[in-house]
């Protein structure tokens, strides 16, 4: 089993929101301010569905996502989101910050792939359960099959706890297609397979939408 644990890092409930609000507010600038300076910035939204991975008729939770980015010319994406969890059939429910930067390679006008590195916390709304500070790396691929098809072929989240004890060590496998309606506008599906400590636990349905400036 692959598992990083940074013993120096402080526990989550040691790590203030205020850690990475600041940094989603910068970024939040940036993607709003530096259009001179950038290829592109972008805003979105995605609803997800989470179901049993043995019985996808059951529901396990609803996540709603906010998320921005900005593209330079370099290739270099800072992106930021706020995401809200409430867990099916129960009173819980979770945010979650995070802060990424990430580099965009293009091999030729149809093949890229992506990387990011980002920080994060998950808030826990109500219910059960403490804060936790984490960290989260992403790999993916995209092939564009047309002007305005493109295959979000693979994306693979590795996510876990700056402490190991908060058990928050869950991986994530997906796939999508990406329909430009227009220069500015598109819409996305994807099904994501998600892990609990590399345990199978949950497949996503995701439904986005994004704009482009």
């Amino acid at each position: 089993m692959l598992r990083f644990s940074v013993r120096s890092a402080p526990r989550a409930d040691a790590v203030s929101t205020t850690h990475v609000i600041p940094l989603l507010i910068a970024l939040a600038m940036v993607v709003v301010t530096s259009d001179a300076m950038a290829d592109s910035s972008s805003i979105g939204v995605s609803l997800t569905s989470d179901r049993d991975q043995q019985n996808l008729g059951e529901p396990q939770s609803t996540q709603f996502e906010v998320s921005a980015s900005h593209t330079f010319d370099t290739g270099v994406i800072l992106g930021a989101s706020a995401q809200y969890s409430n867990e099916a059939f129960s009173d819980s429910a979770t945010a979650n910050l995070e802060a990424t930067v990430g580099y965009r390679l293009r091999f030729n006008d149809f093949l890229s792939v992506i990387g990011s590195v980002g920080i994060g916390d998950r808030l826990q709304v109500s219910g059960d359960g403490g804060d936790i500070a984490y960290y989260v790396l992403r790999a993916a691929a995209d092939l564009k099959l047309s002007e305005k098809v493109t295959w979000n072929a693979v994306a693979f989240r590795y996510r876990d706890a700056f402490e190991s004890s908060d058990d928050y060590l869950t991986p994530q496998l997906a796939t999508g297609v990406t329909f430009k309606m227009d220069d500015h506008n598109s819409i996305s599906s994807k099904v994501q397979y998600n892990w609990k400590d590399w345990h199978p636990d949950t497949v996503g349905f995701a439904l986005g939408y994004s704009r482009s400036f």
